[in-house]
């Protein structure tokens, strides 16, 4: 235990201490993030870019701890430091509650694209109480446009459709064909 009182006194009231930390910290996020990987990898994959943001996730994570050992290392008070970061964290939940119909919308359309329940030109329908029919003619990150048998144009939010059941018309079947003019 008197060994580890000479190694803490050490690092006491020098720079070395702080400069020792943020080396080793650097050191272990370029290793970890280097890691394995394929020379001929020319695109990503989606397990490549899972670990791709873990990787991300983890460097800022250990940089960041890194980053708070060296200031406690130089002797800053980190109360009013971390008071900030609160207060910071406090706007960005409210502005995210705030921002969250937006950006539930735009998580749904980035769904939409990455499982493809339907597609541009299908005929589908919208299940429900009161059911919504149309041919899909365009699809943008807040809505999806539906044209409808008279020719009306719908605009449904992109969350709806995992909300509700969605049913897609198959495009072989004659009589779902003729619902809606071409």
């Amino acid at each position: 235990m008197q060994s580890l009182s000479h190694f803490t006194s050490f690092f006491q009231g020098s720079n070395f201490g702080p400069a020792a930390i943020l080396v080793v910290a650097i050191l272990t996020t370029y290793l970890f993030a280097r890691g394995p990987r394929a020379p001929t990898e020319s695109r990503l994959t989606a397990a490549s870019a899972k670990s791709w943001v873990t990787v991300r996730v983890i460097r800022w994570v250990v940089i960041g701890i890194a980053a708070l050992g060296v200031l406690l290392a130089m002797g800053i008070d980190l109360k009013g430091l971390l008071s900030l970061l609160g207060a910071v964290l406090s706007l960005l939940a409210i502005g995210f509650v705030a921002m969250w119909s937006i950006l539930s919308h735009m998580l749904a359309s980035v769904l939409i694209v990455a499982f493809r329940p339907f597609e541009m030109n299908d005929q589908i329908e919208i299940v429900g109480d009161d059911p919504i029919l149309g041919k899909v003619v365009e699809l943008s990150l807040i809505y999806t446009t539906l044209r409808t048998s008279d020719g009306g144009l719908l605009r449904i939010p992109n969350n709806l459709f995992f909300q509700r059941v969605l049913k897609r018309h198959a495009p072989s079947t004659p009589a779902k064909e003729n619902l809606l003019p071409a």
